[in-house]
Order: C-alpha cells, then structure tokens, then sequence
C-alpha cells in the first residue's frame, strides 16, 4: 500500500505539544530549561487573554507561577474531564511541580513525574488512587484502547477501588487473566456487572467501556453536509444496537480528502480519517469478495467505497476483521461497518 494513503489524518487544530506559561524572567529562565527538555514546546508570557486562547487547543499546559494564578485562570475555562487539558504548576525555582487538573485523562500527572524527574524536583500528585497505589480505571481504560461512556459512574467506581472494593466486570472480549487488574472479579452476566466491556448498546446500569475496534467506510457524494452524515451514522447504528463510542475512524477513498462535510464529522466526533487509494479499494474489494457498483466506479475509480474502505481500516490494527453491517445507501451517504478482533 502506497505510504501516504497509511497515514492517519485527524482533521483538527488541536496542539499536542507543551505550552509553557511564564510571568517573571525566573519563570523564562525555567521555561527555557524546559524546551530543552521538550523541544517542541512553546513558551509564551503570561496574560489572561493568551492562555484562554491557548486552552482551546491545547492538551498540555505548563504554568510556572503561583498556584493561585494558575487557578484563576483556569476555572472560568473549566468544560469537562474529557475534554480540558492536563495542567501543570511549577514554582520559578523548579522546586515542586504540581499536578493541576486532568490528572489522568489528561495526562497531567504523568506530565507532572516526567518534568520533576527531569529537573530533580517534587512532584505533587494528589489524585486518590496514585496516593494509595490502586488501579486507576481511567488510565486502564486509556491503555487497552476502551472509550469510557459515562464519567459520573466512573467516579464512583474509582471510589470504590479506593476503598479496597472489588469491581464486577462483563466482557465481550478475551481478558487476559494474567495481566486482569485485581480488584476485578469477572462475572458471566452482564446483570450482575459494575463494568461492561461491549459494542453492543444495552439496557443494564453499569458503566460501559467501549472497545474501540469498529470502522466506519463512509461514501457521499460531493458537497454532502456533516449533518447529513451524522443522521445516516447515527441511525445506522441505533438500529444495529452498536455504540458510537466503539467507531475507531472514518475511512474512504483519497478523493474525499477536501470533503469539508466528511472531514467536519470526523473532527467534531473527535475521530480519525483514513484515506485509501482507488488501487487499493479495489484490490480489497477483489480479496474480499465485495459487492461492486459501475456507478461508484464511474464516480470515483473504484468499484466499491464503504466497505473496502472500513476492511481496509480495520485490518490496519487486526488482521482478523469481518464487515458486520454491509454497505448502506441512505440519500447522499453509504455507510459499511468492519470490526477488527480485539484482546484485553
């Protein structure tokens, strides 16, 4: 497969990198010893106005300041835990650094040990599972892959892991008894589950963790509205019973990479796009046996789109994978579904 169509293009502005905010040129002085240690980053003086426009598109951001600057500055921008980025305070001295806020989604407490390590400072973490050494069902989650559907019940299962509790957990899914966290008990029914591993959208009142394994081949026709696609998605898979936690990417053909409907679902869904060649589309659709379209192929060269496309996707992370909704035409949009084997 040709390199570029490898690539996974994630259509948003979001800033993966450190930003640095600094007030007094102790600060600078700190900040300059923290580019070295993240080259990419970016340092940046301190004003209100900035940092609010740096929040909205950046995931890490390093404050050195007093804290209390630091928290006022931050709490009219508060959103949610899914969503607000890691926040790091440093004294100018680089004497102690203290996980802010988004301490494990976000990363921030690991962001806090990386730099007090780097600088021999005290990292400050206060998060109660890190103080008390117990599982972290937020991180866990992150490491194998499981989207987290409800926040509210997840803080009240962490609270119960704190408290020396053990968590009943369903899956669908191989879970690897060795490497099962032990505050787990595995249990046969999903009725009797504080944690359900599953695609499946299900009546029961546990927190659900989705895997996030299923491919979404998505075609439309030219100048199709995101609302448009979202409709045919999400009816799609109300009906199929599939949670739209579990869509990994959208993938389609290389043409669609200007498709401004496609490319604003993905971003507002915070999902990947995948884009595939007609050459490789189409040898796809030959292995697999997909059913082929002349009219698709006069569009775009190649016989087939949704399907291939969702193979193609999902056999990137699996190499066992099967299309479990076939190609779906509704108004301007197709939609295929492929779901890539997946171990805990």
């Amino acid at each position: 497969m040709d390199s570029e169509n490898k690539t996974d293009h994630r259509p948003q502005t979001t800033d993966h990198r450190q930003i640095i905010f600094y007030i007094t040129n102790n600060g600078l002085n700190l900040a300059q010893r923290l580019k070295e240690f993240f080259p990419d980053s970016e340092m940046v003086r301190f004003n209100t106005a900035v940092f609010a426009d740096k929040w909205t598109t950046s995931k890490k951001i390093i404050c050195i300041m007093a804290t209390g600057i630091a928290v006022r500055a931050v709490a009219p921008l508060l959103k949610d835990k899914k969503t607000d980025p890691a926040v790091v305070v440093l004294d100018e001295k680089g004497s102690f650094v203290i996980s802010l806020l988004s301490g494990h989604i976000g990363g921030a407490n690991m962001l806090a040990q990386k730099i007090s390590d780097f600088l021999g400072a005290q990292a400050i973490i206060t998060t109660a599972s890190d103080v008390q050494g117990k599982l972290a069902l937020d991180i866990w989650a992150s490491e194998n892959n499981l989207y987290i559907e409800d926040f509210e019940k997840l803080k009240n299962l962490s609270a119960k892991v704190v408290n020396n509790r053990k968590i009943k957990v369903h899956t669908d899914y191989p879970l690897n008894t060795e490497k099962m966290p032990e505050e787990f008990t595995i249990v046969n029914s999903p009725d009797q589950a504080d944690i359900i591993i599953s695609n499946n959208i299900m009546e029961q009142d546990a927190l659900f963790l989705r895997p996030r394994n299923l491919f979404a081949g998505i075609g439309c026709n030219r100048g199709t509205a995101k609302e448009e696609i979202k409709e045919t998605v999400d009816a799609i898979l109300q009906r199929e019973k599939l949670s739209a936690g579990s869509i990994r990417s959208v993938c389609t053909i290389d043409l669609k990479k200007d498709e401004k409907g496609l490319l604003e679902f993905a971003r507002d869904n915070a999902l990947a796009i995948e884009f595939f060649s007609k050459d490789d589309l189409n040898n796809a659709a030959f292995t697999y046996n997909i059913a082929k379209s002349e009219a698709v192929k006069a569009a775009t060269g190649a016989v087939a789109v949704a399907e291939p496309a969702a193979v193609l996707g999902a056999k990137k992370t699996q190499s066992d994978c099967a299309v479990i909704v076939p190609k779906e035409k509704r108004g301007n949009v197709t939609l295929a579904i492929a779901k890539a084997e997946f171990t805990l």
